[in-house]
């Protein structure tokens, strides 16, 4: 048996008699088999860097398995192990998201949303979102939220946007938990204003790391809305945010050390956190920035001061950059 297994794998074929031959032919699909099987044991290891198989991955795939096909796109969209090709990651997602991997589904739409390896359609972003989240996958169930909330590719729907947001917020999904609390803090169309709903999920957000929900918490504890008013607690929030390079929380912050509200007044570190965040692309930091210099708050040599403290605290951070310069959150 052991050699006549071998000689299948070999490619070899021999003549044997009729029965033989359907023995040989169940011999063959079996262990075709067991072959594809000890690629799939493999496809999990796949994903890993140093673990990565091209050769094993791409055998899976064409075999037809969703998850290595997934991995496979994955690669080819990063350009990691193999030129960075969208179009051909692309051919990958549709082959494993047709099969009804969720993954692939999710990230195919963010293909369709961006116009990546595809023609850029809304329609079908949200198509695959939707075939996504259906399936309880927790970053399609948040985009297609988004969608609902701005009407892109879907009828615009705030409501539909908060049940999408929730579900996604209730696997822990870090931008859903920030979406969910910054919808019931402004409120939109049918979704009524609920601070202490938007507290609960900011807070959950920020612990998951999205500092701008650290922001728009600190907003929350300065006026009170939805938690004790605290300005402490507030300058703390903003604080963790600003050093991250939250934009609005730097300029948030800035407020704070200009009027001495929950920290020592300091014009100092006023006129330093304003310049980051107006480095950073806030129009309000902009603003407080140009106010400080027309109303001659501070001498040169205290300008040039906050100046290098604002450009020795953006170096040690590297680029500064924000998760979107303060976009979508509060402002002061």
């Amino acid at each position: 048996m052991g050699r006549i297994f071998n000689v299948i794998l070999a490619g070899k074929f021999l003549k044997f008699g009729g029965i033989m031959k359907v023995s040989v032919g169940f011999l063959m699909r079996t262990a075709a088999k067991a072959a594809l099987a000890a690629l799939l044991l493999q496809i999990p290891r796949c994903m890993g860097g140093e673990d990565f198989d091209l050769q094993t991955t791409q055998a899976a795939a064409e075999s037809g398995d969703a998850q290595a096909q997934y991995v496979l796109g994955k690669r080819y969209a990063r350009g990691q192990e193999v030129p960075q090709d969208y179009a051909k990651a692309a051919e990958y997602l549709r082959k494993s998201a047709e099969q009804g991997y969720a993954a692939a589904q999710n990230d195919l739409g963010a293909f369709y949303a961006r116009g990546w390896g595809v023609k850029q359609d809304y329609e079908e972003a949200a198509k695959w979102y939707r075939k996504a989240a259906d399936q309880g996958d927790a970053l399609a169930e948040y985009s297609l939220g988004r969608n609902y909330l701005i009407g892109r590719g879907v009828d615009k729907d705030p409501k539909e946007a908060i049940r999408w947001y929730r579900k996604a917020a209730e696997q822990n999904q870090p931008e859903a938990m920030s979406a969910l609390g910054e919808l019931y803090f402004r409120g939109e169309g049918e979704v009524r204003v609920d601070y202490q709903e938007s507290a609960k999920w900011l807070r959950k957000a920020a612990d998951a790391g999205r500092f701008e929900a650290l922001n728009s918490l600190g907003v929350q504890h300065e006026n009170g809305f939805g938690v004790p008013k605290n300005a402490e607690e507030a300058v703390k929030c903003f604080r963790e945010a600003a050093e991250k390079g939250d934009a609005r929380a730097q300029m948030n912050l800035g407020r704070m050390y200009r009027t001495g509200s929950g920290v020592a007044k300091d014009l100092v570190q006023a006129y330093k956190w304003f310049f980051l965040s107006s480095r950073n692309g806030d129009g309000i930091g902009t603003h407080y920035l140009d106010e400080m210099e027309t109303a001659e708050e501070l001498t040169e040599d205290q300008m040039d001061e906050a100046r290098n403290l604002a450009l020795a605290a953006k170096k040690g951070r590297g680029s500064g950059s924000s998760q979107g310069a303060g976009a979508g959150n509060h402002g002061g």
